[in-house]
């Protein structure tokens, strides 16, 4: 199997994979950083894709492997999950006539969150400072890897052509497609895809399965019954944002660690710790042993500050580059102590 997207070797194959009657999932192992998954729902004459990845190139790359299913079902449909780039900054990629669908608040994040130039540019930013010594350059590292993978400066901005709040029943080529919002949870508008006559759900980054999940907005309690919701769909493949294809055990797995990173991080908030000392405690604890081997550890800290800022009557975590780049400074380190435990 070739190497990953960030040269790692692959945990499982990567490519198109068939997970129900005409009803696909494209996948980029392991899960890491902008590794996201795709969708396609094949119907009579007519086909939706659920996600385009974080860049044109990775796009058409995914385009070009579904061709052969789209031949004489074009795509009508598009269904972005979420405001995060690296499930929708490849909607140049699809057919003009495709229609782009979103949630109501998935769509205001759209625009109010940073571009692709603007990221592309802190991507440059972090491999310029790299070679700098102590935590400037740590961050510098850390966050020009990241982004190294990725041709964001060549992306080109397609927006959603419609919205949706609540739920939406999208019918393609005769198929059923019930979109559900259950946000705010790892964004503002998250939304899931169920496929009733396949039995599948697209879960976007709802469900992140051997990697480690990111909360950006929350609350904790939203994503725990964004997952309560999942799990109560007549489904038995669900499709995560990132890492393999699972079933309802993997979604449960996820359930439970966004219980047990509730109540470790309820304590050491309790305890007067900042985020990265409840992270450290966090990953020191024995509780945390499930949840040792996923992809990213460090990413937990995202969601500690997000859960920490929560439980101190605060907002979200702001989306400015400034602000993410001093926060993945934080993970960076978290990362190194990590690395250095092993």
């Amino acid at each position: 199997m070739p190497p990953t997207l960030h040269g790692a070797a692959p945990h499982y194959p990567g490519g198109l994979h068939q997970v129900g009657d005409g009803v696909f999932a494209w996948l980029q192992p392991n899960g890491d950083w902008g590794e996201a998954n795709a969708g396609l729902v094949v119907g009579a004459g007519a086909s939706a894709v659920i996600d385009t990845l974080w860049d044109q190139r990775l796009a058409r790359e995914m385009l070009g492997a579904m061709a052969t299913h789209l031949a004489g079902a074009p795509i009508d449909l598009a269904v972005n999950t979420h405001s995060d780039g690296d499930h929708w900054w490849g909607n140049a990629e699809l057919p003009a006539a495709t229609e782009i669908v979103t949630s109501t608040p998935s769509f205001a994040a759209m625009l109010a969150e940073s571009s692709p130039a603007e990221l592309g540019r802190l991507g440059a930013m972090g491999r310029r400072v790299a070679p700098v010594p102590g935590p400037v350059g740590a961050m510098g590292r850390y966050v020009g890897s990241m982004l190294a993978p990725f041709a964001l400066g060549d992306v080109q901005l397609r927006l959603p052509s419609r919205t949706f709040s609540g739920t939406s029943r999208e019918t393609v080529g005769g198929r059923a497609l019930e979109l559900t919002v259950v946000g705010p949870a790892h964004t503002p508008g998250d939304l899931v895809v169920h496929v009733p006559d396949a039995g599948v759900v697209f879960a976007a980054d709802i469900l992140f399965v051997d990697c480690t999940p990111v909360m950006w907005v929350g609350p904790v309690e939203g994503w725990i019954a964004a997952l309560d919701t999942i799990l109560g769909l007549d489904a038995d493949t669900f499709v995560p944002g990132h890492g393999p294809v699972t079933d309802r055990a993997g979604v449960q797995a996820v359930r439970d660690y966004w219980e047990w990173l509730r109540a470790i991080i309820a304590r050491e908030h309790a305890a007067g710790r900042s985020p990265l000392d409840a992270a450290r405690a966090a990953v020191r604890d024995d509780s945390f042993t499930p949840f040792r081997g996923w992809v990213r550890p460090e990413r937990m800290l995202i969601s500690v500050t997000t859960i920490h800022k929560a439980l101190s009557g605060e907002g979200p975590i702001g989306h400015s580059p400034v602000t993410r780049g001093r926060l993945f400074a934080d993970v960076a380190k978290l990362g190194r102590e990590l690395e250095a435990a092993r």
